[in-house]
């Protein structure tokens, strides 16, 4: 009895070492900037806020962000996002799967928010005062703790989802010219369900 005992303490103890350690190397503050190149671009982020923070999946990712566009936004918008996860230290690109997660290009997305023209927004996104068809007019804007669904990740994918990443979003006109740009850097951190630990 005493040597199981034993073990279970060493178990313990070694658990919360590597949580420990964990808790060391995670993001616990969302960074981000305003990595817009073009000195007229009408598209400026000026704060970004995320909790929680790391990034737990699945979970409820609470997102809110302040920012100015200075002029009507074109009615054909790209969206371009890099994704990058840190292996010791050294960033590798997460490609495009499925054409909708990771390194993906979404071609002129005011085409898929042409239903919203006629019908109106929905209810969730009026609530947070977001709006969600083109053309985007210019103005300030403020979103407020908007809830975003952080779906499981499957397969070997899943088992490498704790670390740090660093995730651009560029926003295209048609030309390819840059209208606006953000970089965020945080941490993600797979939800742990296990009898000894639980996140």
């Amino acid at each position: 009895m005493m040597y199981v005992r034993g073990i279970v303490l060493v178990v313990f103890l070694c658990g919360c070492a590597v949580v420990s350690a964990r808790r060391k190397r995670e993001r616990t503050i969302l960074r981000f900037a305003d990595c817009g190149k073009e000195n007229n671009r009408p598209i400026h982020f000026y704060d970004v806020k995320a909790s929680p923070m790391p990034v737990i999946i699945p979970g409820t990712l609470y997102v809110s962000f302040t920012g100015n566009v200075t002029e009507d936004l074109p009615r054909r918008v790209s969206v371009e996002l890099s994704i990058m996860k840190y292996f010791f230290g050294i960033p590798f690109m997460i490609p495009c799967f499925d054409n909708h997660i990771g390194s993906c290009t979404y071609d002129n997305i005011c085409h898929r928010l042409e239903k919203y023209e006629q019908s109106g927004c929905p209810k969730t996104l009026r609530a947070y005062n977001v709006q969600c068809h083109c053309p985007f007019q210019a103005g300030d804007f403020t979103v407020s703790r908007v809830p975003v669904n952080v779906p499981k990740i499957h397969g070997f994918a899943g088992a490498l989802i704790n670390g740090d990443y660093e995730l651009v979003l560029s926003i295209l006109d048609e030309n390819r010219s840059q209208l606006g740009c953000l970089e965020l850097k945080f941490s993600m951190k797979k939800r742990h369900r296990g009898w000894l630990f639980k996140i």
